[in-house]
């Protein structure tokens, strides 16, 4: 699967991000903004049966494009979502350093 066959939505009063494949939710990443200047992922949930890693690296992808728009910096609360963050130097700019790392 590629990044261009999802599409990428905001629900839950604007405190879930969704990937979205041919009509099926295939993923998503919940989030809360803390304050003017931070999000806080607490969890990520994607449907059995697909490239989880891969999908978690997309949503993770436009969670720090949505940081980045907003000035924001990124903490993650989810195990998962957070070992991306360390193996992704890319996305040192807008990651909140936590669990000593």
């Amino acid at each position: 699967m590629n990044k261009q066959d999802i599409t990428f939505q905001i629900g839950d009063n604007g405190c879930r991000l969704y990937a979205i494949c041919n009509g099926k939710t295939i993923g998503n990443i919940f989030f809360v903004r803390a304050g003017p200047d931070k999000i806080i992922i607490s969890e990520a949930d994607i449907e059995p049966n697909q490239q989880e890693k891969e999908i978690e690296f997309y949503l993770v992808q436009e969670i720090i494009n949505i940081a980045r728009n907003q000035h924001r910096k990124v903490m993650s609360l989810c195990p998962y979502i957070s070992e991306i963050f360390i193996q992704h130097p890319e996305f040192d700019d807008v990651r909140m350093l936590n669990n000593g790392r």
